[in-house]
């Protein structure tokens, strides 16, 4: 992967590779996997602070970033530049095997930090875990993608390139992209598109909609908050280690700049509630889990959130227990400052899932919440 600068700002760029492409068809869904060349332009931060050594320097990284003076405690960054970067992303398009009335509105989902597109799609007790499947069965089409350093996509160094920035950029020009008909499969060019998102994921889908309303047709937000959380309080929960020191050669191409959290109780503190989770799903989970960049860590904040532009319907949905976001309890949190962020959305949507954490899809009852944030794309025709 090479860098070079280039003129400010964030730009999408022109790709001439050729995709690689894999078809499969199964009674309930046709899917194509796709391996996308990207080439994305975006401001990205100088970053200033030392590459870890090992697990020690992480834990006294992190409690500079946990400590309540932390904005002056420490300075990651010495500055900014521009940079072109050119990548490859992995994605899987499915629709319904019969056309539906729906079948033309694309849901692009875009996954949060510690997992991949998998998130979307469970590989255990799918009638109860997959969003796909659920949307399939209903009728919708749904993209969804490994992020920049994750699955299958392009692996790149942790301490810079996978910066919120890069995968903002990105995830713009895969919605180019699926707008206009390329890496769609049978769907060919969907009537809508709607941008779902979990997390960082959701922050991602937020960014785009404030920077590029024009991009979306409406927008389903999950697990986030915008005011119910201590940053450096969720970041020492996690215990987090050198991702390839916990799983020697199980994560392969990331340097000492990708982490994970310590082991599956700490995932569980993170992602899950007590009695509302399976937990041979939790194990499944924790098998299957992504590391984390250190720059997304530390550059998530800086992702615009103000969506003064956007006009399309709108839902902001978390669990009741979410410690990430709420600090384990979204109750009374989610409202303020999100109706001051999407002031022009059609309809905004604030709810909180009863009885799940945050990463809900994996939540006992996670179809109570792909039943809502659907029901909500019925009632507004998409």
């Amino acid at each position: 992967m090479k860098l070079s600068l280039v003129s400010l700002g964030s730009s999408l760029g022109l790709v001439l590779a050729t995709p690689t492409v894999r078809s499969t068809k199964a009674a309930t869904r046709n899917c194509e996997e796709y391996m996308i060349p990207v080439s994305v332009s975006s401001t990205v931060f100088i970053p200033s602070f030392e590459h870890f050594n090992d697990d020690f320097d992480v834990v006294d990284f992190v409690s500079y970033l946990a400590r309540r003076d932390f904005q002056t405690a420490l300075n990651p960054f010495s500055g900014t530049k521009n940079v072109t970067g050119t990548y490859t992303i992995g994605a899987t398009i499915c629709s319904p095997t019969k056309d539906t009335a729906k079948s033309k509105t694309l849901l692009l989902a875009t996954h949060g930090l510690g997992y991949d597109r998998r998130y979307w799609d469970s590989g255990i007790q799918a009638a109860n875990y997959s969003f796909v499947d659920f949307a399939l069965e209903r009728g919708y089409s749904v993209f969804f993608y490994d992020r920049l350093g994750t699955g299958s996509s392009s692996k790149v160094s942790g301490y810079d390139e996978a910066q919120a920035s890069t995968q903002l950029a990105i995830l713009q020009q895969l919605t180019s992209f699926l707008r206009s008909g390329q890496y769609t499969g049978t769907l060919g060019k969907p009537s809508k598109l709607v941008h779902v998102g979990h997390s960082f994921g959701s922050s991602l889908s937020n960014a785009l909609i404030a920077t590029t309303p024009q991009l979306s047709d409406a927008a389903i937000l999950t697990g986030i908050a915008y005011n119910g959380t201590q940053f450096g309080t969720v970041l020492e929960s996690f215990g987090l280690r050198i991702a390839t020191g916990q799983a020697p050669g199980k994560w392969t191409g990331r340097d000492n700049g990708y982490l994970t959290w310590v082991d599956a109780p700490a995932n569980a503190v993170a992602f899950y509630k007590g009695g509302s989770y399976d937990k041979e799903v939790l194990w499944y989970s924790e098998d299957n889990k992504q590391p984390i960049a250190i720059i997304e860590f530390l550059t998530l904040a800086t992702l615009p959130a103000a969506a003064l532009a956007f006009t399309g319907p709108t839902m902001v949905i978390s669990g009741e227990f979410d410690w990430i976001v709420c600090g384990g309890n979204c109750v009374g949190v989610l409202d303020h400052p999100t109706k001051e962020l999407f002031p022009n959305a059609t309809d905004l949507q604030i709810n909180v899932h009863p009885k799940a954490g945050h990463g809900f899809n994996f939540a006992y009852n996670a179809t109570g919440a792909y039943t809502a944030m659907l029901d909500y794309l019925n009632k507004h025709n998409l």
